[in-house]
């Protein structure tokens, strides 16, 4: 190879390398501006906080969940469109009580709203549905947490995806989720209001980075690369969606409640009869019954009260069970199985002379009253129910 020719492709061979190198760089220009063009524009916008927020909810993952939704400020806006007409149509409470009832409820919203939070937040950590501990455990509060839960309609709501967002403003948005309820299977879309927050950074001598809003201090040199998070604060049209799906859950609960009102009946009757008897069976002179009069009440028991509490659960069982029922149809069915096995632990303690089954017993009999006036407040709400415009009848 002549010392021309040798040169020449020495040249060409440099200028490819050359041509590489500006490539390589210009690709690694724009990789690094397509990153913080990501973490500085688009996990700064109200659509990747929702995206980040589902997909918390589908690993459990709490902590990021409530980085993007507010739960105190949202379920406390929602505790109130769910309860601002609660006594409203409720004729059995004069002005004064129905006055005294609803400022009741302002009180104690942020116990309710803590509340709320509790129970998601376990719901989203373990997926499943339970109810807060402390202070609104049972009534203490004069309120069926559990009830609130069921009219809320979280427990049988779900998400269908994540729609378009409107701004209102430089720091404000909606965002439409699609939602379906499951009972009824009606489609609606939530309007969620969602909100700029600011973040909170860290520094080190002359080096300064904003975790949140994304900013570098280096010396006199300022990058701000981003805004701040997003997150939801309150569903703008909540109460339109109890307004649009409750009407037939409230119709389905009311047909239920007509179609089992003669087994009900009956059945209490029934009832009121054999407590008598029971009543009548334990009477004693010195206040202590013998072993014979122990082993007659454990055998009644046995063969007339569990038998008649069993059949009654079978015929509420043959009637069909419309969907905005089935918390109702859950209830009685629970209270049936937990009045059996209290009387089951109550004929153990008759007889072997166990306190412990007594005491079981006892226990359970609590649980059983506690859902048995959550069932009373159904009914009794169903009533008032018939009287609203929403129902028609």
């Amino acid at each position: 190879m002549d010392d021309y020719t040798w040169k020449k492709r020495l040249e060409a061979r440099r200028n490819r390398r050359k041509r590489e190198r500006y490539f390589a760089l210009f690709f690694l220009i724009a990789l690094i501006a397509s990153f913080f063009l990501y973490i500085g524009v688009y996990t700064k916008t109200p659509n990747y906080a929702m995206q980040t927020a589902q997909k918390a909810l589908s690993e459990n993952d709490f902590y990021t969940f409530n980085r993007y939704v507010d739960l105190v400020s949202l379920t406390s806006k929602a505790y109130d469109d769910l309860t601002v007409d609660i006594f409203k149509y409720d004729n059995q409470l004069s002005e004064r009580e129905r006055s005294l009832f609803e400022n009741f409820y302002v009180l104690i919203r942020p116990q309710i709203a803590q509340g709320a939070v509790e129970v998601i937040d376990y719901k989203i950590s373990n997926n499943l549905w339970t109810l807060p501990d402390g202070i609104l455990q049972g009534r203490q509060l004069g309120i069926d947490f559990d009830l609130l839960l069921e009219r809320s309609m979280i427990r049988h709501t779900t998400i269908v995806d994540i729609g378009n967002v409107e701004y209102s403003d430089v720091d404000k948005a909606t965002v439409n989720l699609n939602v379906i309820e499951d009972y009824t299977s009606t489609p609606f879309t939530l309007q969620l209001e969602i909100e700029k927050v600011n973040g909170a950074g860290w520094s080190f001598g002359g080096f300064e980075f904003n975790l949140l809003d994304r900013k570098w201090k280096v010396g006199t040199l300022n990058f701000n690369l981003g805004t701040s998070d997003w997150r939801v604060v309150g569903i703008n049209n909540y109460r339109d969606y109890l307004d649009i799906v409750a009407p037939t859950l409230k119709q389905e609960l009311a047909d239920y409640i007509d179609s089992t009102q003669e087994i009900v009946d009956r059945y209490n009757a029934a009832f009121r009869v054999q407590q008598n008897e029971f009543s009548y069976m334990q009477r004693t002179q010195s206040g202590v019954m013998n072993s014979q009069q122990k082993e007659r009440i454990a055998s009644y028991i046995e063969n007339n009260i569990i038998p008649m509490l069993q059949n009654r659960q079978q015929e509420l069982d043959s009637i069909e069970i419309p969907n905005g029922a089935l918390y109702l149809s859950k209830l009685r069915r629970e209270t049936s199985n937990i009045t059996v096995s209290a009387w089951a632990y109550y004929i153990k303690g008759l007889r072997e002379n166990s306190a412990e089954s007594f005491y079981t017993a006892e226990t359970l009999h609590k649980q059983e009253l506690a859902i048995d006036q959550r069932i009373e407040e159904i009914v009794h709400n169903s009533a008032i129910g018939r009287e609203r415009p929403d129902v028609i009848n």
